[in-house]
């Protein structure tokens, strides 16, 4: 494996002396190239021979329980105080006093979140403008896929920042693999039971995640966000805390939700197999970056469930809705709101109710954040949309710069032709028989089978077998056969 930069060989100590109280910093990175380390050693230093402090913004509880340990570890906590996102927008939300005046520097881990999160949370707009507003600190905000809320940062809010940026690629993908249907979590777990592999399985409901777990238990490990209540109780919290200090997990899978998307390692080279239900693809990113790469043979195989385009056609029509009420209140007054809309509520909390404080008066305000979110969702599915029929696939294959995917029933469905292809090699195909092999091949043109044996070969081509029919005449009987030829 080549030696990669990390963010001490981009950021030196100089760097860090020269920023200013009021500068925003950003820092993209990839996953174990050491962001962390950064805060807990290069600023650690400068801050303390400073005699600043350092406040480390978290987002996932998991997350807080990995970095304190290594806080307390290290003995770090004399400069560096650790609070989560969350805490502050409660405070902001119920008009308590948010006072940060203590800390010279505010770190900003996995900054993804202010708008990863905006899709369901209608607060995390309120520590990001808190955090903002703290002109006696310099801001550093860190994140592999940070890209949108920097633009965010810089367009919407206008402010620039201070840009650092070391490469990022997904090298150590073996194999990208795609499916459609919650049938096949079965199956790759009872493969990666069967071949004694760790996988790790990320499913965005918890239900789906613990009915699954429960099915396999005996090979399997739950996890899921203490926010829910349903769920949270049927976690085994000592092995979760073993998990985080040992950054590794014992049994043979991992079944989470996103809860672990971000700030946890994992470093174990037995871990083969990473497959995400997720269909934000920065959230995507950040789950497959939980495992830690240690050498040049440390691969793992991506399994992505796929967002077909009826879906996306789905998702784009409720995204529209989402922020047609804000559409209509960005180029209008609120009494032409309300006489829109009246007695109506914005259930997709883009719109809010504030108050005016020069007048004490009510009015109604836009959530920035979570508008703009919604326009970059938006955007994606017209991108991936554009990539035709298997667009999602082929928008992730870029995205992670690999060569080749693979649809994993369509996959099982060629080795099932292919097997009965080698079944029937050299056997006279009469027309009962060419029947059976045309509606094994399964080869349609808009909506229609496709029934000639020169199509048929068109077909099999396509899907990278090699097999040929070929029309044979005896005795004026009229017959095919199947041949294998050497690629």
């Amino acid at each position: 494996m080549k030696n990669k930069l990390r963010v001490t060989d981009l950021i030196t100590i100089d760097e860090v002396e020269n920023w200013k109280a009021e500068d925003c910093i950003t820092i993209k990175a990839g996953t174990g190239t050491g962001k962390s380390y950064f805060i807990k050693n290069t600023l650690y230093d400068v801050a303390k021979r400073q005699n600043k402090r350092i406040l480390m913004l978290i987002h996932r509880s998991n997350c807080i329980e990995q970095f304190i340990n290594e806080i307390t570890r290290d003995k770090k906590h004399d400069v560096i105080d650790i609070k989560t996102y969350q805490k502050l927008e409660y405070k902001e939300l119920n008009t308590y006093i948010n006072d940060l005046s203590e800390y010279q520097y505010i770190c900003c881990d996995e900054f993804h979140y202010f708008m990863g999160d905006a899709s369901f949370s209608k607060t995390t707009d309120m520590s990001l403008n808190l955090i903002l507003n703290q002109t006696f600190a310099t801001k550093i905000f860190m994140s592999a896929t940070g890209d949108k809320m920097k633009t965010f940062i810089n367009k919407v809010k206008n402010i620039k920042t201070i840009d650092y940026e070391l490469p990022i690629n997904f090298e150590f993908i073996n194999d990208l693999l795609f499916f459609n249907t919650d049938d096949t979590f079965e199956i790759l777990i009872e493969d990666a039971i069967k071949r004694n592999e760790k996988s790790i399985f990320f499913i965005q409901s918890a239900k789906k995640a613990y009915k699954l777990f429960k099915k396999y238990e005996d090979y399997c490990l739950f996890n899921c966000s203490k926010n829910n209540k349903t769920y949270y109780k049927y976690i085994d919290k000592d092995k979760i805390k073993n998990m985080l200090i040992n950054e590794k997990f014992e049994e043979l899978i991992l079944i989470t939700t996103t809860c672990m998307d971000a700030g946890v390692n994992l470093i174990d080279v037995d871990l083969r197999h990473i497959i995400c239900e997720v269909e934000d693809t920065g959230t995507l990113i950040q789950c497959i970056g939980r495992k830690r790469i240690q050498n040049e043979y440390d691969n793992i195989n991506v399994y992505l469930k796929i967002i077909n385009n009826n879906s996306l056609g789905g998702k784009e029509t409720q995204l529209k809705k989402k922020i047609h009420m804000a559409e209509f209140l960005k180029t209008h007054t609120v009494k032409e709101f309300i006489t829109k809309f009246p007695r109506q509520y914005d259930y997709s909390n883009i719109v809010y109710d504030d108050i005016v404080l020069e007048n004490n008066k009510g009015t109604k305000k836009i959530n920035e954040l979570m508008y703009y979110k919604t326009e970059e969702d938006l955007c994606e599915i017209q991108i991936i949309k554009e990539f035709g029929k298997y667009g999602y696939c082929e928008y992730l294959k870029n995205l992670f710069g690999v060569e080749f995917y693979s649809v994993i029933e369509e996959q099982n469905k060629t080795n099932e032709l292919k097997e009965y292809l080698d079944s029937i090699i050299g056997k006279k195909l009469y027309k009962d028989e060419q029947k059976e092999l045309i509606e094994k091949i399964d080869l349609k043109v808009n909506r229609r089978l496709q029934k000639s044996y020169d199509k048929l070969n068109d077909g099999l081509k396509m899907i990278n077998l090699n097999y040929m029919i070929l029309p044979k005449k005896s005795n004026n009987n009229r017959y095919w056969i199947v041949e294998r030829f050497e690629i």
